[in-house]
This record gives C-alpha cells, sequence and structure tokens, in this order.
C-alpha cells in the first residue's frame, strides 16, 4: 500500500499539484509577514521578472517555488546583479532603498 502512495504523491508532485509556487508577498511591517495580514501586494514571479515594491513595504516573503530550481530573487532589476541575493522562506525586511526586487539565476 506504501508503494502506491509514492506513485500517487510522485505523479501529484510531477505535476506541480502538491508544489510549492513562486510568491513575492510585500507587507506594512515584519508582524503583520510574520503573522500573514494586511498584504500590501501578492505575486507569482517568473524567471527574468522585475518587480516594483510598493512605498509601505517594511517586509517581504519570497518563495522560488518548486519547479524554480537555481532561481534567486535579488535587490534591483539588473539581472547581472547577483551580490545583493534576498533570503527566501521566511519573513525579511528590505535592505534600505530597495525599491525592486528581480528574479535570476
Amino acid at each position: 500500500m506504501k508503494g502506491i502512495y509514492a506513485i500517487v504523491l510522485t505523479s501529484l508532485l510531477g505535476q506541480g499539484i502538491l508544489a510549492s509556487n513562486p510568491k513575492l508577498n510585500q507587507y506594512a511591517s515584519i508582524d503583520d509577514c510574520n503573522n500573514d495580514r494586511n498584504i500590501i501586494s501578492h505575486a507569482s514571479p517568473s524567471l527574468w521578472s522585475c518587480h516594483q515594491v510598493d512605498g509601505r513595504t517594511g517586509a517581504v516573503y519570497l518563495v522560488v517555488g518548486d519547479g524554480d530550481a537555481g532561481q534567486y530573487y535579488f535587490t534591483g532589476c539588473d539581472g547581472s546583479n547577483t551580490g545583493n541575493r534576498l533570503a527566501t522562506g521566511q519573513c525579511i525586511t528590505l535592505p534600505a532603498g530597495t525599491t525592486q526586487i528581480g528574479k535570476w539565476v
């Protein structure tokens, strides 16, 4: 029976049904982010995309997505700027002056 569950689960993951999607959620504060409330903006960024940071944003929650291995979020939208990689999978406060977030490899 365990083998059947493994096959079904593998099939669902392969189709992306249970896979996590990319996320770029903007919140007014780190407290709002940690409690997933008062979201300012939500996006599902694709590779080589650039997103504006709302002036009210104090924290973000970023997820690369299961199907996007090797992709990262960076401050700014210059695809060659890979020195300012942002942490994913947790609420973070953006570096001062961040006005854009890009998703690159």
